[in-house]
């Protein structure tokens, strides 16, 4: 008698786990994952702790610390002209989005480059750049193909940079 209890009771929380997986809400939940985005403060750049939250038509990055929230960036996946992800010890740029990422940070900083810190290992990086925005992310070891794989999913072309050989 127990056992055809404890039976059926697997079987429905089976078919529940089934058809919840199957389900719209289940397909159309934003995806989130922890990043490091790249901010300037006090004429230097830091790297704060963040998520990146994708939805259905847009991706939000979003700072963990409420004094960096004026950082959180919005992106609809149309209007994302470039994604570059590296693997090198600063991140990366495009010609193309190199010179877009300086004019950007020119008309929005006057006069302070963005200085990267000094890093010795070589990390996962991402830039993400519209015609008038751009983050830089920091991604991590263990998700940085799934980020790649959410942009593409959402037809967003990622582009993998490398560094050149000396």
């Amino acid at each position: 008698m127990r056992s055809q209890i404890a039976t059926r009771l697997v079987v429905i929380v089976l078919a529940s786990c089934v058809l919840f997986a199957s389900s719209g809400v289940a397909q159309t939940s934003n995806r989130t994952f922890a990043v490091e985005l790249v901010v300037t403060k006090d004429k230097k750049s830091i790297e704060t702790d963040a998520d990146i939250i994708f939805g259905e038509k847009t991706v939000r990055i979003v700072p963990d610390k409420a004094s960096l929230k004026r950082e959180t960036r919005e992106f609809a996946y149309s209007d994302i002209r470039f994604a570059d992800r590296s693997y090198s010890k600063k991140p990366l740029f495009s010609v193309g989005g190199g010179i877009t990422t300086v004019v950007l940070t020119s008309l929005i900083v006057p006069f302070i480059a963005v200085p990267f810190l000094f890093i010795k290992k070589k990390k996962h990086w991402m830039t993400v750049r519209t015609e008038s925005d751009y983050a830089v992310l920091k991604l991590g070891d263990r998700n940085f193909r799934q980020i790649a794989a959410e942009f593409e999913t959402h037809g967003v072309k990622v582009s993998e940079l490398k560094e050149a050989e000396k």
